[in-house]
């Protein structure tokens, strides 16, 4: 029997792929603060990663044979120093795809068509100032071009939902996208001709503050902006002075620099509309993404190498 350390609190169904082995895991919606977790990892064999794991932590794991992350992006695990323990480091990218899709479109929608904004208004203005042909109105996403900044599954399954809504897509990667729903384009191009730019990449040294002031410039009027990824490839500061001037017209935001901190002005913009990092948050979703970190625990356990190994071992 192996113990298992799962870091953050989080839907248990999918702990059935697990069943004999030590389950250790703190009360859903919690989770171990870094001085529980370097008391605890010394006798686990496997971590689930839900956040931050950083390397004093994991060099404290003597006994590790992997470390599944739950997620695509797993930044918040420090891969060198797993690797330098000999520790896989494993995600999930197929089981997020699906979920997070269908945000960056909600988001598209909710921008475009003022959803938010209206839900609020209504709520505590009255409403005969708010019905009626003219007002208030919004864009529709038909016929606009989708500029797509990272075409992994998740863009690609963006792109797809996109075009049939009616927009056209282009797709900027470090390597060419092979997927009939995206034209490939060059990253200044795609700035350049984009109504809706939709970020769909990893936080690296590369991406890190990707769309800053001189992206924002680059873009035509009244762009759009949403952010499924991770908050760190947006230089906040440029991107709240470009929709103060109306350069960008509306964003549509899941994920923060420095979360759970979001900048201030944000929650006061009516184009704005943030959610607090929810892009894999359904229940179908999180059960397949801790069956999908079970499987490749009893892999990495058995002595076979597991799937998604993303450190290089």
């Amino acid at each position: 029997m192996a113990t298992i350390l799962i870091t953050h609190g989080i839907p248990d169904a999918g702990l059935k792929v697990l069943e004999g082995h030590r389950i250790i895991m703190p009360g859903l919606l919690t989770a171990y603060s870094m001085e529980e977790l370097l008391v605890l990892i010394p006798q686990a064999d496997a971590v689930v990663a839900g956040g931050k794991l950083p390397g004093d932590v994991i060099r404290a794991g003597k006994q590790l044979k992997i470390i599944a992350n739950y997620g695509a992006g797993y930044d918040g695990v420090d891969t060198a120093a797993a690797a330098e323990c000999g520790v896989p480091v494993t995600n999930i990218p197929d089981t997020v795809t699906a979920a997070t899709a269908e945000l960056a479109i909600g988001l598209m929608l909710a921008v475009s068509r003022r959803i938010g904004e209206m839900n609020l208004r209504l709520r505590k203005e009255p409403s005969n100032t708010l019905f009626g042909m003219g007002r208030y109105m919004g864009h529709t996403l038909a016929g606009k071009t989708l500029g797509i900044i990272g075409c992994g599954r998740i863009g690609k399954q963006t792109a797809r939902t996109a075009r049939a809504l009616g927009m056209q897509v282009l797709g900027y990667s470090r390597h060419p996208v092979t997927d009939e729903a995206v034209e490939n384009a060059s990253l200044e191009d795609l700035l350049a001709v984009s109504d809706v730019i939709s970020l769909h990449c990893p936080l690296t040294a590369q991406t890190r503050n990707l769309l800053d002031a001189a992206a924002f410039a680059a873009m035509k009027p009244g762009v759009m902006i949403v952010n499924t990824a991770r908050g760190g490839v947006i230089d906040h500061t440029a991107l709240i002075e470009a929709l103060r001037s109306g350069k960008v017209a509306g964003a549509g935001l899941d994920v923060f620099p420095e979360e759970p901190s979001i900048p201030g002005e944000l929650l006061t913009m009516d184009n704005v509309v943030c959610t607090p990092h929810i892009g894999t948050n359904t229940e179908d979703t999180r059960n397949e993404m801790l069956e999908a970190c079970g499987r490749q625990i009893l892999d990495a356990l058995a002595g076979r190498r597991p799937a998604n190994i993303v450190n290089g071992l």
